[in-house]
């Protein structure tokens, strides 16, 4: 196996998306270790906030969540989507934009984005016409987008968690 190689615009999201995924099957791999590393409080994690006071996280909720086949893949699910913003969010700033987002691989990111934005599923209407917009075929390796896809679960069900890096290193081969 080899590791993905990505413009370094994408090493911290692939980094938050290693650590998030590693986060969610560590109790499915080493669950007593874990309890007894964390100890008897249902303290996970305290962060600094500006509110009142700090926010706790539960270790009772990681675990419900880390153990739970539905709730894992719902998590992973919004990982992808938030993985996908940021890829896009940080492609339109690039000052090459404008010449390169009309190759397929863009517009075929440019669609997931819009998919994870919109709840994970595809989203042709238009919201200021109310009308819907036929995405002509964008393809990516052997992905197709198109107008049948409307409304369609986009993570994992139209492409792998595991694509997305891929996409990703193919997208940097782009902007290089």
């Amino acid at each position: 196996m080899r590791p993905i190689e990505t413009d370094k615009i994408f090493y911290l999201a692939i980094d938050t998306y290693t650590c998030l995924w590693g986060g969610i099957i560590a109790p499915r791999l080493c669950l007593n270790e874990l309890n007894s590393k964390i100890g008897d409080t249902d303290l996970l994690l305290s962060m600094e906030s500006s509110c009142k006071e700090d926010t706790h996280l539960s270790k009772s909720n990681y675990f419900n969540i880390s153990l739970s086949d539905d709730r894992s893949a719902e998590v992973a699910s919004i990982a992808s989507c938030m993985l996908i913003l940021f890829a896009y969010e940080n492609i339109k700033d690039l000052p090459i934009y404008h010449e390169i987002r009309n190759i397929d691989d863009i517009k075929f990111l440019r669609h997931l984005r819009n998919a994870a934005a919109h709840g994970n599923r595809f989203h042709f209407i238009d919201s200021k016409l109310k009308r819907f917009i036929d995405p002509g075929i964008v393809s990516w390796r052997n992905k197709t987008i198109d107008k049948n896809l409307q409304d369609q679960k986009a993570f994992p069900n139209f492409i792998p968690h595991g694509d997305l890096p891929y996409l990703l290193e193919d997208i940097a081969k782009i902007i290089k």
